[in-house]
């Protein structure tokens, strides 16, 4: 059995939202049913989705079950010149400015070492679509 959503939470106050969240949280405990959530309130992704898909424009970006992505992409933090000199694929999406750099990486991909700090999803989504454009 499949429940499809759009934007359930949206609207609602903190208090309320979260009762949602746990609703659909015991309905899916079972396994035998699935929620599919269309939403832009990506805290509530996070405490609900086994997967998560990024849609931006019409584009599929992503689409992974939510723990591996956590382990899959990290954030560094670094001189900009030091962003360019990583291999393509690397670097999701970056922030620059005259202090310094932020991106969101493949940690695999990085050289052996370097440090990575966890991401949210709502990271990831923020970064990757700005990069998408």
């Amino acid at each position: 059995k499949l429940l499809l959503l759009d934007e359930p939470t949206s609207g609602l106050d903190p208090v309320i939202r979260d009762e949602v969240v746990e609703l659909f949280s015991e309905f899916t405990r079972d396994e035998s049913h699935s929620v599919l959530i269309s939403s832009h309130i990506v805290s509530d992704l996070e405490k609900l989705c086994d997967y998560i898909a990024f849609l931006h424009k019409g584009k599929l970006l992503l689409c992974e079950e939510k723990d591996a992505l956590l382990e899959k992409y990290g954030m560094i933090r670094c001189a900009p010149e030091t962003l360019r000199s990583f291999a393509s694929g690397v670097v999701i999406g970056k922030k620059t400015s005259p202090y310094g750099a932020e991106a969101i990486v493949k940690r695999a991909m990085l050289p052996a070492g370097y440090p990575v700090s966890p991401i949210g999803i709502e990271e990831l989504f923020l970064y990757m679509v700005k990069e998408a454009g």
